[in-house]
């Protein structure tokens, strides 16, 4: 979104007049220093997830990796979500106020969570928190692995959700990125 756009849509915001969602998030990302490039050593961008990261193997998040940060980034979320889910989006694991000098969240990251860390899980679509296995009930599904490099910490219970997570990390984006996965069951 170009310089005129955004002067465009501060002053219909400026009038009182409501900015869609969506022109929101372009806003953010037309600022961005950088984009963040998101990579699996389990599978390929729009590849397969290989079954052990779903319910019907480990049911253990794949392992994800990301490239370098703004500098100025002060902390990370990570959010891993299924569009293709039959009543709307499924938010399978967020994660909020990684360090940003960590570049990937093994496989066994979550068990890496201590209590009183920094780093914290929200309340997924299962009403859990952590990572809800990758399980479509039918069909192929696309999911999507983001990570979003902020310019503060976030203050949030664990007993956020992602919709929460989002709505705090309005404004403070400073990079994202993206990976997606496919999977169907056998």
């Amino acid at each position: 979104m170009g310089t005129f756009m955004r002067t465009a849509l501060a002053a219909l915001a400026g009038v009182g007049l409501v900015v869609p969602a969506a022109a929101a998030r372009a806003d953010e990302v037309a600022g961005l220093a950088g984009s963040i490039k998101v990579t699996s050593s389990a599978f390929d961008d729009g590849g397969k997830i290989p079954t052990e990261y779903t319910c019907e193997g480990k049911g253990v998040p794949p392992p994800i990796s990301w490239s370098a940060l703004p500098q100025e980034t002060k902390s990370l979320a990570v959010l891993v979500e299924d569009p293709d889910a039959p009543n709307g989006t499924f938010e399978h694991f967020v994660a909020f106020n990684l360090p940003p000098d960590r570049r990937s969240l093994p496989s066994e990251a979550l068990k890496a969570i201590a209590p009183g860390s920094a780093l914290k899980t929200a309340r997924n679509s299962s009403g859990t928190i952590g990572f809800a296995p990758i399980c479509p009930p039918s069909g192929r599904h696309h999911y999507r692995f983001e990570v979003v490099a902020l310019d503060q910490m976030l203050s949030l219970s664990p007993a956020s959700d992602a919709q929460a997570v989002r709505a705090a990390m309005q404004g403070h984006v400073l990079a994202r990125g993206e990976l997606v996965g496919v999977y169907g069951k056998r």
